[in-house]
């Protein structure tokens, strides 16, 4: 009777939570692409892990490090891509990203005589640092994350780290005990931490699924309702944002903002998380789109100068929060009021 290895059904799930999170319109192209390849490399090592240990397959063996070595730069791209910093620049940041990912694996195909642990152990220790920085971001850099999901995103953040940190610990003994003992006792060391990688990708599959269930229907009962004050605090934001046309400045921050409202920054914060559900930057956003769509209704000016004269400073972002709130590209939309 053939037996199948436990990673193989965490493998399947992991795979399901990858292609659920593909389907969410709502997270920005850049991240989705990311983060699914992240849970699929996932997949795939569980799947390889289980040929290597439960086939002994050499394939399987030579594989699985050319897989792990992606895993941190692509759970670190994912995470960073819904920020309103990495978004504008995610290709350039793909190349950046990719040049040690493919040195690793072209000195792992290279065969030359030091473990492949070794160059797994690099990389994922450099996006082990990478990712934990993203925990110092402040929720409003978040700007694609609901204010109500951003609980849910540092849970990512953290089970990501701790799924890291697992794979650093693993290859360090791995490179150690390869030294000291040879490959049979590697062989009989992973087939122990199999069992605890099993438990960390499956939380990891979880993890990624519940990103989906963000959105109004998950905001915390606990939340603390808006008040008489928040709402005249709003009230006079709003008077400034269309009055003054704060918004068209592209380095607006929230603490400018409170200064000129003469109150806490974190008192904007919640005022505009409670009685609007979005975070500072979506606030901001959604007067630099409502501009945008008016100038270009009413002018011949190029989309590139309608972009730079609402306040936004990148394309990309432009097209997403665009898209976002009509359902189309800028272009598609001037068009599209063109024919009617």
């Amino acid at each position: 009777m053939i037996t199948l290895p436990l990673v193989w059904v965490v493998s399947v799930l992991t795979t399901i939570a990858a292609l659920a999170l593909a389907q969410d319109m709502r997270l920005p192209l850049p991240a989705r692409c990311f983060l699914c390849h992240f849970l699929m490399a996932l997949a795939a090592i569980a799947l390889l892990l289980g040929f290597r240990l439960s086939f002994d397959s050499a394939l399987a063996a030579r594989l699985q490090p050319l897989v792990a070595v992606m895993v941190g730069p692509l759970a670190y791209l994912g995470f960073a891509a819904l920020s309103q910093d990495v978004v504008s620049n995610w290709r350039s940041l793909l190349v950046l990203n990719g040049v040690p990912v493919a040195l690793a694996q072209l000195a792992i195909l290279a065969r030359i005589p030091v473990s492949a642990d070794v160059f797994v152990l690099g990389v994922t220790s450099l996006y082990l640092f990478r990712m934990s920085r993203l925990l110092h971001c402040e929720a409003d850099q978040f700007v694609h994350v609901a204010p109500n999901a951003q609980p849910i995103l540092r849970s990512a953040i953290y089970a990501t780290l701790v799924l890291l940190g697992l794979m650093v610990a693993t290859d360090l003994s791995i490179v150690a005990a390869g030294l000291v003992a040879g490959e049979a006792f590697i062989l009989t060391f992973l087939t122990g931490v199999s069992g605890i990688f099993t438990v960390l990708i499956f939380v990891a599959a979880l993890v990624g699924t519940s990103i989906l269930m963000r959105g109004p229907a998950g905001h915390s009962a606990k939340a603390a309702r808006p008040t008489t004050r928040d709402g005249e605090m709003l009230a006079a934001l709003d008077v400034l944002m269309r009055e003054k046309q704060l918004y068209k400045d592209s380095n607006l921050t929230l603490a400018r903002v409170a200064r000129r409202l003469s109150v806490p920054a974190r008192d904007v914060s919640v005022a505009i998380n409670g009685l609007t559900g979005e975070n500072f930057s979506r606030y901001v956003n959604g007067f630099r789109v409502r501009y945008a769509q008016k100038a270009l209704l009413e002018t011949d000016l190029p989309i590139t100068e309608v972009m730079f004269d609402a306040g936004f400073v990148s394309k990309s972002s432009f097209n997403t929060e665009f898209r976002r709130m009509t359902g189309q590209t800028p272009s598609k939309f001037r068009a599209g009021q063109a024919d009617a």
